[in-house]
């Protein structure tokens, strides 16, 4: 199994619930000191970065399975996955071998008070529309004899960290919490072990060209977030503010923080065997991994 991202936040719980089912793991990494980390863990550590076509074409390959879940967060992040796809597709093609895909759920844009699923169409705004191609190309990528798979995941939380542990280490910095007018808009969450037991679900289970969403049944409204982000973080201030403040403070993210996320999983729980047992969010938030920010000290 070679997985990219295999430090990050999603790509590490993926390792950890691959080498749990006795699987040999690979791993995409830039440095050696990740790299020796990751022979402590027992995964084997190939050093380069989503710019190496010619390593990703090499190790996809030779690997059983494919798990992509790496990311650069600068102004090259579209460039860089579409051509690592292409690599990676290229050197699976034709051997039936699993390629999975991480999306996310944004590219449905604002769902409403609607729950969407995976019939229902996205609605990316243009910075995200790429990603909506990349996606299709996966899923076509099913004639070339590759079992490819996407999958969606709505709010990850979880292990102290992603979204929900940098915006708390963010208010503890601000020393406020404000959520976008009433603070009603919902999303829907994806415990982080939860999520990477999918990945190795679809692994098993699933049919080439399937999409599928990561989601539970739990929704939680940002007003309700940022009250226990609040209290962790051990601010007074919990208040709403408008979007043009939110834009001020957040930036693009102010985006995120004002629509709403009403994902449904079900069809993952109907074909893959598979069902979300974690802590709710708001329980991880008020008892479980969340609660280390509460012991730091400002």
């Amino acid at each position: 199994m070679f997985i990219t991202g295999v430090t990050g936040y999603v790509g590490f719980a993926v390792a950890k619930q691959f080498l749990s089912q006795g699987y040999q793991v690979s791993g995409l990494v830039r440095t050696q000191e990740k790299a020796e980390h990751l022979i402590k863990l027992g995964i084997s550590p190939v050093i380069g970065d989503l710019a190496d076509l010619a390593l990703l074409a090499e190790c996809t390959y030779a690997a059983d399975g494919v798990i992509h879940t790496a990311i650069s967060h600068n102004s090259d992040m579209e460039k860089l996955d579409v051509h690592a796809v292409d690599a990676m597709l290229d050197g699976l093609e034709g051997t039936g071998k699993t390629f999975v895909y991480t999306s996310g759920t944004l590219i449905y844009n604002d769902t409403l008070h609607n729950v969407v699923d995976e019939d229902s169409a996205v609605n990316p705004l243009p910075f995200l529309q790429w990603k909506a191609n990349q996606e299709q190309k996966v899923l076509t990528a099913a004639e070339r004899n590759i079992c490819t798979v996407v999958i969606r995941p709505a709010l990850v939380y979880g292990r102290g960290g992603g979204l929900v542990g940098a915006t708390i280490q963010r208010t503890k910095l601000a020393q406020f919490a404000k959520y976008v007018g009433d603070g009603l808009n919902a999303w829907s969450t994806i415990d982080v072990d939860d999520l990477a037991n999918l990945y190795a679900c679809a692994y098993t289970f699933a049919s080439p060209g399937a999409l599928y969403n990561a989601a539970s049944k739990e929704l939680i409204t940002t007003k309700e977030l940022m009250i226990a982000i609040g209290k962790i973080a051990g601010v007074a201030e919990i208040e709403s503010c408008s979007y043009e403040e939110a834009v001020h403070v957040l930036g693009p993210a102010a985006w995120g923080a004002s629509i709403n996320q009403r994902i449904s999983g079900l069809r993952a729980e109907q074909q893959l065997q598979w069902s979300p047992s974690a802590n709710s969010i708001v329980k991880e938030l008020e008892e479980g991994s969340y609660q280390a920010f509460a012991k730091i000290k400002r």
